[in-house]
């Protein structure tokens, strides 16, 4: 993996170990690359392996989904002196509904005598700054989260500000192993295969803007610009078009 045009790819530089420069780099990579599930539509196996990563990422500039978007991302910490280590979590659905169990991949990055969590693969409303495991609020253009871990069991709780209470986004507790991506691998595929995972039926793709983010869930094409927010039923000849306008991919 070339580090230099790793980091031309997502309009960085090398710099020292710092939590400044981890919160700078997550923010470069979710503005540069997107969330993405089109070589699942395509039933084109995922390879989580770091050169194939590598590859489609940052040679072919494409997008992906939370393993591999998170996976090469970890990659690139540990080459530029972090010590991160990969976590599983269970996305929220809606009340006492959840995703499938640890489908979520991201990152843990302690730095600084605190361990924050980090996410570039999230494709919905997760932070683009790392967020300290401790319960600190941070606040980005996005809004205000925090990681709150229940007292009466082992989970810890991504959550967003909304205006009346903090939104669930996903949950995780601390493993007696560590994951990776080879014992990760097998609900990678589940994700990509399974008959009640929505990744392999509808386009699922978001972009990272400076005000807000651009997200085609199905036919629906979502911009959020700051406080405004704006929702728009595509036709079927209509999304090819907007996958390439708005997030530089043919299809």
């Amino acid at each position: 993996m070339d580090i230099q045009k790793y980091l031309e790819h997502i309009q960085s530089e090398k710099r020292e170990v710092s939590s400044s420069y981890l919160s700078h780099l997550q923010k470069q990579h979710v503005l540069n690359v997107h969330f993405e599930n089109l070589d699942i539509l395509a039933r084109k196996p995922l390879s989580l392996h770091e050169e194939d990563l590598y590859q489609k990422i940052v040679h072919a500039k494409k997008g992906g989904v939370c393993y591999e978007l998170n996976g090469i991302f970890y990659f690139l910490l540990k080459e530029l002196g972090f010590d991160p280590y990969l976590m599983a979590g269970t996305v929220y659905v809606r009340e006492g509904i959840w995703a499938l169990e640890n489908a979520h991949l991201f990152i843990i990055a302690p730095i600084d005598n605190k361990e924050y969590l980090v996410d570039v693969g999230m494709g919905g409303n997760s932070p683009r700054i790392p967020v300290p495991l401790n319960g600190e609020e941070v606040v980005d253009s996005d809004g205000l989260y925090r990681v709150n871990k229940d007292e009466t069991t082992s989970f810890y709780y991504l959550q967003k500000k909304t205006d009346d209470d903090w939104e669930m986004l996903y949950r995780f507790e601390q493993p007696s192993h560590k994951w990776n991506l080879e014992n990760i691998h097998p609900i990678c595929v589940l994700t990509e295969t399974a008959p009640e995972s929505m990744f392999n039926k509808v386009y699922f793709l978001s972009r990272v803007t400076e005000n807000g983010r651009i997200t085609l869930l199905g036919d629906t094409l979502i911009i959020v610009d700051g406080k405004e927010k704006t929702k728009e039923k595509l036709e079927k000849h209509e999304i090819k078009e907007t996958v390439r306008r708005y997030f530089q991919i043919q299809v």
